[in-house]
């Protein structure tokens, strides 16, 4: 009996070595072509992975969300160049196969118990791989690529269109294909990121220099310089601006159709544009010169010279300073140079003022305002229309004073208390020798052109009247 239990027990504890020796075969053969449990690559688990899908899963691993036919070649030059490749144009791909393959044959099947219990970490290298045809095609469609023939000598010349002048350059900068492909592939060979920057400085092609280049160069520097100077004139809220693009329009041309330079060295401007331009300035901010419109005291308008003392551009001094200005490429903000300054901007309360003396000469009517208020006003007589001695009509000012004045003219000398001159030999005077003021008399017995006023009324109009106070006449 006992024998017969030991033999079953013999039995089963056969059984259950050959189950368990089948089992762990079984296992085993499962793990023939995968790795087993407790293997790890690179730090990842790649239990029960075949090489094909372990590759996949660390090359995803390796450059997480990278796909390699995705990396971009950034090929980057002087003077800012960069142009790109894609890694799909040149069948760009990284594999781990053959590293993983090695791993695997390392490994033995039937040990992968052991595997189980003590977890091995292996390291394991993309191995990255291109098409080497298709990244030289790929070079040589970038635009920094040297690709002609003909090495003739490049053009360098200055041309001009509506824009103004440019230069002209054939003078470009190429790169060598062979050097570029291999500053490639020393980049490919060492992939970590998505973008690659490859460096071609080295790479580009000594071009040859064509006779006359300094000169060109210097040439349109020059013409550059003022077309990049810029002049804006600010006088009391009023702005002009000279652009030097403007300005290079002014150059004198040679035989050549260019600028040229003086026997000073420097470009040469055409006078009369200069001139023109001065003009305009003067258009601009003048405040004597030109017609003034004047709004009549007695209602009405009426367009007069205007001779006040105003602002007047010096436009000799502004030709020379605008030309010095534009030679040194000048960016700067100035006033104009003037020949005389004065009041105003070219409105009659600007350019007058609110204090002025206004004589009708049609009603023989004097006025004085002082802020706007009519403070004084008296008969007149003036210049006499028959005899051509009439009274410019004009705006102009009291630009002298004097007591006790002998006025002489031709076959007269005539004593005065009180002399205010206004514009040439023309000025405001007592006349003691009349007893009658305006109506007609002016017409027929007027002055010699003078303002002709009673003795009491010149006494006060002197006191209160300055030098540059504005005289309006008119008819």
């Amino acid at each position: 009996m006992l024998n017969k239990v030991v033999k079953i027990v013999g039995i089963v504890l056969a059984g259950v070595i050959v189950l368990a020796v089948t089992g762990y075969m079984a296992v085993a053969y499962h793990f023939r072509y995968r790795y087993p449990a407790g293997t790890y690559i690179n730090n990842v688990d790649v239990r029960g992975l075949d090489v094909r899908n372990a590759n996949e899963l660390l090359l995803k691993k390796y450059m997480p969300g990278v796909d390699y036919s995705d990396i971009t070649l950034m090929f980057e030059g002087p003077d800012g160049y960069n142009e790109t490749v894609r890694g799909s144009d040149i069948g760009l791909k990284a594999d781990m196969t053959d590293a993983l393959n090695n791993i695997m044959a390392e490994q033995k099947p039937y040990e992968w118990l052991m595997y189980y219990l003590y977890p091995v970490n292996y390291s394991a290298e993309p191995v990255i791989s291109y098409d080497s045809d298709r990244l030289y095609e790929a070079v040589n469609r970038l635009k920094c690529i040297d690709e002609t023939d003909d090495k003739k000598d490049p053009v360098i010349e200055i041309r001009s269109d509506s824009k103004g002048y440019y230069l002209y350059d054939e003078i470009v900068d190429k790169a060598d294909a062979d050097k570029v492909v291999a500053s490639a592939d020393a980049v490919l060979d060492n992939i970590e990121t998505s973008v690659l920057e490859i460096d071609i400085g080295d790479c580009y092609i000594e071009h040859t220099i064509p006779a006359g280049f300094d000169e060109v160069v210097s040439l349109y520097d020059r013409i550059d310089k003022i077309a990049n100077a810029e002049i804006t004139f600010f006088d009391d809220g009023i702005k002009q601006v000279l652009k030097g693009s403007t300005a290079t329009a002014w150059l004198e041309k040679g035989e050549d159709g260019l600028p040229y330079f003086g026997e000073d060295g420097n470009l040469v401007f055409d006078e009369s544009k200069i001139e023109g331009y001065t003009d305009s300035l003067s258009d601009t901010f003048d405040t004597t010169g030109g017609e003034l419109e004047w709004n009549k005291f007695s209602g009405g308008t009426v367009k007069l010279k205007n001779q006040l003392m105003g602002y007047k551009v010096d436009k000799t001094a502004e030709a020379a300073q605008i030309k010095e200005e534009l030679l040194r490429g000048d960016v700067r903000t100035r006033r104009p140079l003037y020949e005389t300054e004065g009041r105003g901007r070219g409105k009659k309360k600007d350019a007058v003022g609110d204090t002025y003396i206004e004589v009708d000469m049609s009603a023989q009517k004097l006025y004085y305002f002082a802020n706007g208020v009519l403070e004084l006003t008296s008969d007149v007589v003036t210049g006499n229309i028959k005899r051509g001695n009439g009274t410019p009509s004009k705006a102009c000012y009291v630009y002298f004073k004097q007591r006790n004045r002998t006025l002489r003219g031709e076959n007269y000398a005539t004593f005065v208390n009180y002399w205010m001159a206004v514009t040439g030999h023309v000025g405001i005077h007592d006349a003691t020798w009349r007893s009658k003021f305006g109506g007609d008399i002016y017409k027929t017995n007027g002055s010699h052109g003078c303002i002709n006023v009673p003795k009491a009324f010149a006494a006060q109009l002197y006191e209160v009247v300055e030098e540059g106070t504005p005289c309006i006449l008119y008819y």
